[in-house]
Parts: C-alpha cells; sequence; structure tokens
C-alpha cells in the first residue's frame, strides 16, 4: 500500500511539473535583462524540431520549481552547452534512473523470482537522484579540462604574439594576426572574441577581460590587463607577455607533475589488491593441509 501511495506521488509531482512547464507565464523583467545581457553560446544555434521542443519543456520544469539548471554557469559557456540541452539531459538521467530499477523489478517479478517490493522502490529513488545529479558533476569535471586546455592554446598564442611583435607588428595587428594561426577550441574562441570586438567598436583588451571574466581563465584578464598598458600607455609589452607565457607553462608543467603522482598513488590500492589475492593463492593450500592434519588428529 505505502509502494503505491509512492509512485501515485511521484507520477502526480511530475504530471504537475509538466503542465507548468507547458503553461506559459509571464517571466519576471529582471529575467528578460540577464538574458539580454548575456553573451552568445560557443555552441551552434539550436535548431528547430522535436530535440529543441523538449528541450524548451525541460527548462520550462525547472523554471516552473523556481530552481537554476546549473550551479556552474561558466560551465555551459566552455563546454558550449546551452541551458536547454543540459536540461533536458538533467531529467532525462533522472527519469531514466527512476524506471530502470522499476522495470527490473517488474521483470524479475514476473518471472517467478520473489522481490521485495520495497527494494525497486528505494533503487528507484536512488536511480533518480544519481541519473540527476551526475550530468552536473560530468559538466564540472569537463569544465575543468576545457580551462586547461584553454591555457595550453593561450600560452601557445602569446608566444605567437610576441614572434609578430619582435618583426615589428602592431599590438593590434599582432593579437589578430596570432589568433589565425592555430586551430583548435582556444584559438577559435579567441578569434571569435577579437571579431566580436572588431564589429563592436571594443579594444582587444577590454574583451580578452571580458572573455577571462566569462570562462573563469584569471590568465586571460591578467593578459587583457597588460595589453591594455601596452595599447592606451604605450607601455613596453613583449617582456610581459614572455613573462606571462613563461609563467603559463609553469603551472601546465606542475599539473601534469601533479597528476603523474596522483595516478602513481592511484595505482598502489590496485597492486596491493593483486598481491593480497597472490600471496592469498599460494598460502591457500598450506593452510587446507594444515587445518586437515589437525582435524584428523584424535
Amino acid at each position: 500500500m505505502i509502494v503505491m501511495m509512492l509512485l501515485g506521488a511521484g507520477i502526480g509531482a511530475g504530471v504537475l511539473l509538466v503542465a507548468r512547464a507547458i503553461v506559459r507565464r509571464p517571466r519576471p523583467i529582471t529575467a528578460v535583462l540577464a538574458d539580454l545581457d548575456r553573451p552568445g553560446d560557443l555552441a551552434a544555434p539550436t535548431r528547430g524540431g522535436e530535440p529543441a521542443r523538449l528541450g524548451r519543456l525541460a527548462l520550462g520544469v525547472f523554471r516552473s520549481v523556481g530552481t537554476t539548471v546549473t550551479a556552474h554557469g561558466r560551465a555551459l559557456r566552455l563546454t558550449g552547452r546551452t541551458e536547454q540541452q543540459h536540461a533536458l539531459i538533467r531529467l532525462a538521467g533522472a527519469v531514466s534512473g527512476f524506471l530502470v530499477p522499476l522495470l527490473l523489478g517488474a521483470g524479475l517479478l514476473a518471472a517467478g523470482i520473489g522481490v521485495p517490493l520495497g527494494a525497486p522502490v528505494g533503487l528507484a529513488v536512488v536511480g533518480a537522484a544519481a541519473g540527476f545529479m551526475l550530468p552536473e558533476l560530468s559538466l564540472k569535471d569537463t569544465a575543468d579540462k576545457r580551462r586547461r586546455d584553454f591555457r595550453h592554446a593561450l600560452s601557445a598564442y602569446l608566444d605567437v604574439v610576441n614572434v609578430l611583435l619582435a618583426g615589428g607588428a602592431g599590438i593590434e595587428t599582432a593579437l589578430f594576426a596570432a589568433a589565425d594561426a592555430g586551430d583548435g577550441w582556444g584559438f577559435a574562441t579567441i578569434r571569435q572574441a577579437l571579431h566580436r570586438a572588431r564589429l563592436t567598436g571594443r579594444s582587444p583588451w577590454d574583451t580578452f577581460i571580458v572573455l577571462g571574466n566569462e570562462l573563469g581563465v584569471s590568465e586571460l584578464a591578467e593578459l587583457g590587463a597588460s595589453v591594455s598598458l601596452a595599447g592606451s600607455h604605450g607601455a613596453r609589452i613583449r617582456s610581459s607577455l614572455a613573462a606571462k607565457a613563461d609563467t603559463l607553462r609553469g603551472h601546465q608543467i606542475a599539473e601534469t607533475e601533479a597528476d603523474a603522482e596522483a595516478a602513481t598513488e592511484r595505482m598502489t590500492i590496485p597492486v596491493a589488491v593483486l598481491l593480497a589475492g597472490f600471496l592469498l593463492f599460494i598460502a591457500y593450500p598450506a593452510i587446507v593441509q594444515i587445518t586437515s592434519v589437525a582435524g584428523a588428529t584424535p
């Protein structure tokens, strides 16, 4: 009886959330202004069709309960994922985690295998929570990797800028030309930001500061401040850019060494388990022989 009540309450709550998401309601003016001020995503524009409608529906479910899609807004910008896509992934994970244990329990009951009714329900609740939170954790991990990759691209970009400055190019010419010297997500992001700055009439260093704050890459914001001195006050910039590139490479080497040490420490656990199993395999015949002899003596 309690199980049926819980299932009915869950289905009713889901239907209520979907109904509130479908019904259009006026949004607060603050939310509308925040959408207008939000920078464009790195992802391709969302096309129409069934996935787009499902994404809008999922986003409406989050807004209907007065919560945000993710606690890591910069991570969406870094991974090129829209709020609609992330909302749809999280809700799909929750629904899948909830239904799989129930269907598995129903299949076992249909096969004649006795299963307590509370076990599938408990697993369904745990699976729904795990399916709802795993995309959020995966988003954060992916964003951290993208930041690390962007720092690698930024150090290479600064090296190219230094080469162009040494060849007699101006600071703005060097910044725009260096962005076209490489491929990959990092260089594409820098090119997009510089192109937007050229169209809007904003200086490249101000664009770097804004982009660094959006992506959570403090080195890029510091680069914008350094270039601002060269562009606005005529300060010498080559030595500053070279020092920034060396600092980035030093951080990358330190992170690589830390990751290698962490991987080495993690390897001790499976090695210890393997050694314990090997010792048990060797000692088992002797232990069996000793216990059999001890049992045979009167």
